[in-house]
């Protein structure tokens, strides 16, 4: 539930995280109208202003949305379109192309809000989905498939990227084990409010920290 100055209302969040860092009492929250017919709220939740004063999207589904338009800068030696959501061995994954070989790469893309001085940790709730995705993606090189993870960060004030392992210790152990075989890479977002729109921009690439 959402209080401003017309009283308040219930608005729908994309994010199934905890969100514990974000959502406390009095926190600045940016919302759209999304009403319809049936829905049970009239709004989705966009993005949140951390206590430190930092804009950060709420919707983790963004990261699918905005890879197509900065994949060539984060993923190297990328020359076919990218299709979405490929069913692999039976697992769905978010985007496969071909790189400059002929080598088909899968691609699967990982959003999180979730920053600690300075460092973006991934996941905010443990995720059985993750670590099924990462054990396919492995068994895909096997076949000379490239593979990779990209972690997009939905804020602008991280410089490193790492497996969040007081959450998830499983899947941190995973890509640790696996990090020869799959490519691992990280961005951060800039979300900038003007006027009454957030604008999102590309803040650049980050290192991904497996120690």
């Amino acid at each position: 539930m959402l209080s401003d100055d017309e009283g308040t209302r219930a608005c729908h969040l994309h994010d199934p995280g905890r969100l514990r860092h974000l959502l406390r009492p009095g926190a600045e929250v940016f919302y759209r109208w999304a009403w319809r017919p049936g829905r049970r709220t009239g709004c989705d939740v966009v993005a949140v202003r951390s206590p430190g004063g930092v804009l950060v999207l709420e919707d983790t589904r963004l990261g699918n949305k905005l890879f197509p338009r900065v994949a060539s800068l984060i993923v190297p030696g990328l020359t076919g379109d990218l299709a979405a959501e490929k069913w692999i061995n039976g697992t769905r994954v978010d985007f496969v192309s071909v790189d400059e070989e002929g080598r088909p790469v899968l691609i699967e893309v990982k959003s999180t809000n979730l920053v600690e001085n300075g460092v973006a940790l991934f996941p905010d709730a443990p995720s059985t989905r993750a670590r099924r995705q990462v054990e396919a993606l492995v068994a895909a090189t096997r076949s000379g498939a490239r593979a990779a993870i990209v972690f997009t960060v939905l804020r602008g004030d991280a410089h490193t990227l790492r497996p969040n392992r007081a959450i998830d210790p499983g899947l941190a152990k995973l890509l640790k084990s696996h990090q020869r075989s799959l490519e691992l890479y990280a961005y951060k977002v800039d979300p900038v409010l003007v006027g009454d729109e957030i604008r999102v921009g590309y803040a650049g690439a980050i290192t991904v920290n497996l120690d």
